[in-house]
């Protein structure tokens, strides 16, 4: 079920019953009246960029009457064909006539030139299509003569020529981050370049910057597969599939140039091979595609370690982080297609890579968690949205691509009636639409703005973009390349990359990472390396589920029995990547279960205080920690208990668990001003013990003390592996890529 179903349901479960003159059915869980029992406040932030369906659901939520608040900006609707509707925004005070409106029109981020710059942006599109309001540079950012150019090349190589050359140039220039803090070097990963088309205007630049050395990432995903080292993953899967042979994988790996060894690379081979061997009879998950990509990467030594020993820390950080993401495309994947057998597995998944996997992730803005790497940027003004860099380069402002010319030829409307479409014109986007895309590439700068033209390919692209041509009207933009200034009078400084995050927040399935393992959080969080799927994956979950559900309707004095169990259990399985025998299994496995708690537990339902309770803890400065608590009831004793439920799927350390009950403790209290007395770990699985006690003083203030750690750790990137190998390392799903394992005696 998609993300998109999903909301479609919940903003339609929150209408009105119809009336049908008959008794009116109460669902099992009524949604109505859980919004209209707990909902008092609603947020909506970026609400500029919010659909109808969205619309529908903002409306639900405050129908009994809760506190809406809203917080957009009009000039920054940029998602239209993803069927955001300006006119959500638009006609906000309209439609509730009592709102306060507060004008935040103080820019903090950028210089006095960006903001008049972009503000003259905004001022072009249709006043009754904008609100009125006027930006004020309100920051620290100082402007000098030649931080603002606009200028034309004759082609695009000589475009993206100079861009590298002042890239070259600036590194190492003075930049100040934040009034008051001590300035800094510019950076590779200070640089952005924002394109209105990645695939049909980048190439220059990107061949530029290869042949430079110029470390770079292009954002989300589309040009991943064209990095060196995810070309030489893919062939991988060209070899299993049998379209090349094992000398082309040695090959495209050599001349991605990690400094691996050719017998490493053949030994890797022999791993492909092994996938290869797949036969009728043996299990379908014998041979996942994540899991031989990653035995394949650690069998060749591609490991941190040594992959900084041979090209260097910044090379080696860049690859990792393109393989990584290599590897969450690859989750992506396995995940619809995990039931094939494994051969149509391996083969559909070349051939996607080969013909398809560009385009689908075209305006993917998806990133590797917390990464950031020291490389120049490289992405749409979509995926640059929310984001910042001190220097801003704008290349191939032609007419016809920036603004965008609407497209001919078949579309949407040649299927679906555009009666049936609300608004439909706002798909086909508009020369307002694209003035609020300049407006939001122009205000990612915080302080140097480059604008460049170069002819591009074919007749429709040989001209100047009117918005290239307003911005070199404005007194604050030169148009001709200024003299460099003396070097004495630059006074460089040793380039730094930003590496500070002042305020983090953990969920606590990401800081339970952090405890067991800061290396296994690395490449999960900052490279992005999925784990291998398993065909029990979905059954805890589910259990979960079950409880919630049971402890839910307790809460309000609905209590479960066991008659109820098999449709309980039914209505809430979902084991996606179960074939049918282990599906049965795992259904029976769960009433087992669900029986099994009821007649331990049953006569405390009505004891049940709150399930799924939402809490946020901060205990150190800069660090929260948000989490969901399972179960809080009264014991017999008349004392409060936090209970977290435990199953083989959702498993972990025992002193994680701990860890874990305790910083619920403290968020409980944090929330209620109420202690709890307890923790209990509750096992679902038959045979298997529960655990119970006191909350321990001592280990909160201890474990106040491994989240700060926890928080610096990701601020400095200090995130080692284990010292020696241990039982964290033998159930690690990165175990392949991050050491080898010791040979048994």
């Amino acid at each position: 079920m998609g993300t998109g179903f999903g909301l479609r349901l919940a903003a339609d479960l929150l209408l009105p019953p119809p009336s049908t003159g008959g008794p009116a059915t109460e669902p099992v869980v009524n949604l109505r009246a859980h919004v209209r029992d707990t909902v008092r406040y609603v947020m909506v932030d970026e609400y500029q960029d919010t659909n109808p369906m969205q619309e529908q659901l903002i409306a639900g939520l405050i129908q009994f009457g809760a506190n809406l608040c809203v917080v957009g900006d009009d000039d920054q609707t940029i998602y239209q064909w993803r069927a955001s509707a300006v006119n959500n925004i638009l006609t906000f005070t309209t439609r509730h006539s009592s709102a306060k409106t507060v004008t935040l029109n103080e820019n903090f981020r950028s210089s006095k030139a960006v903001v008049d710059l972009a503000s003259r942006v905004a001022e072009g599109i249709d006043p009754s299509r904008r609100l009125s309001k006027s930006m004020i540079a309100s920051g620290h950012q100082s402007y000098d003569r030649g931080d603002l150019l606009a200028l034309s090349f004759s082609t695009p190589q000589e475009e993206a020529a100079w861009i590298c050359d002042r890239i070259e140039w600036m590194v190492g220039l003075p930049f100040t981050d934040r009034a008051g803090a001590p300035p800094r070097g510019l950076a590779y990963s200070d640089f952005a370049g924002l394109f209105r088309s990645v695939s049909g205007d980048a190439d220059p630049l990107v061949t530029e910057m290869r042949a430079r050395g110029i470390r770079y990432i292009i954002k989300g995903l589309s040009r991943l597969f064209q990095t060196p080292e995810v070309q030489a993953a893919k062939t991988c899967f060209d070899y299993i599939s049998g379209t090349v042979d094992g000398d082309a994988v040695v090959t495209a790996w050599t001349d991605a140039r990690l400094g691996l060894r050719e017998e490493a690379l053949k030994r890797g081979v022999k791993i492909l091979d092994e996938a290869r061997g797949w036969a009728e009879g043996m299990p379908w998950d014998t041979y996942t595609i994540q899991g031989t990509y990653q035995r394949f990467l650690g069998e060749v030594g591609v490991r941190e370690e040594h992959l900084t020993a041979e090209v260097g820390r910044e090379r080696s950080e860049l690859a990792f982080y393109n393989l990584g993401r290599f590897s969450t495309a690859i989750g992506d994947y396995e995940r619809i297609h995990f039931l094939s057998s494994p051969p149509d597995r391996f083969a559909t998944f070349a051939k996607w890579l080969e013909h398809q996997a560009g385009d689908y992730y075209e305006e993917s803005d998806a990133e590797a968690g917390y990464a950031r790497p020291d490389a120049v940027t490289i992405a749409t003004v979509h995926q640059a949205k929310g984001m910042q860099w001190p220097a801003v380069f704008v290349p191939c402002m032609r007419r016809n691509r920036f603004p965008s010319k609407r497209q001919g030829g078949l579309g949407v409307f040649h299927i679906v009636p555009e009666a049936a479409v609300n608004d439909a014109d706002r798909y086909r986007g508009s020369e307002d639409d694209e003035r609020r895309l300049f407006y939001v590439a122009a205000t990612r700068a915080q302080k140097y703005l480059v604008l460049s033209f170069s002819p591009g390919p074919g007749k429709l692209y040989q001209r100047e973009s009117q918005f290239f041509a307003e911005a070199t009207r404005n007194t604050y933009v030169l148009t001709q390349k200024a003299a460099r200034p003396d070097e004495s009078t630059l006074n460089r400084l040793p380039s730094t990359p930003l590496s500070d995050t002042p305020d983090i927040v953990f969920s606590f399935s990401e800081l339970k990472y952090l405890f067991e393992c800061p290396y296994q959080f690395k490449l999960r969080f900052l490279y992005g390396f999925d784990s291998p799927l398993q065909k029990e994956l979905g059954y805890g979950k589910s259990l979960h589920d079950v409880m919630a559900e049971v402890h839910k309707r307790a809460v309000k004095g609905d209590i479960v029995d066991t008659t109820e169990v098999e449709a309980l259990v039914d209505r809430h399985l979902h084991a996606p990547f179960a074939p049918e025998p282990l599906k049965e299994q795992l259904r029976n496995a769960a009433i087992r279960s669900v029986h099994r708690y009821l007649r331990e537990n049953g006569p405390r339902l009505a004891l049940t205080e709150h399930s799924e309770q939402p809490v946020e803890v901060h205990l150190t400065q800069g660090v929260t920690v948000s989490g969901r608590i399972d179960l809080i009831r009264r014991l017999d004793t008349g004392e409060q208990s936090i209970v977290d439920f435990k199953s083989k799927e959702r498993a972990q350390a025992d002193a994680v668990t701990r860890d874990q009950l305790h910083i619920y403790v403290a968020g409980y209290e944090e929330l209620s001003g109420k202690r709890a007395d307890l923790v209990e770990v509750l096992n679902l699985d038959e045979g298997s013990r529960s655990s119970r006690e006191e909350v321990n003083d001592a280990l909160l203030k201890e474990i106040s003390g491994k989240v700060a750690k926890a928080g610096d750790q990701l601020r400095h990137n200090d995130m080692p592996r284990k010292t020696s190998w241990c039982g964290t390392c033998a159930a690690c799903d990165f175990a392949a890529i991050c050491r080898d394992r010791p040979s048994t005696p």
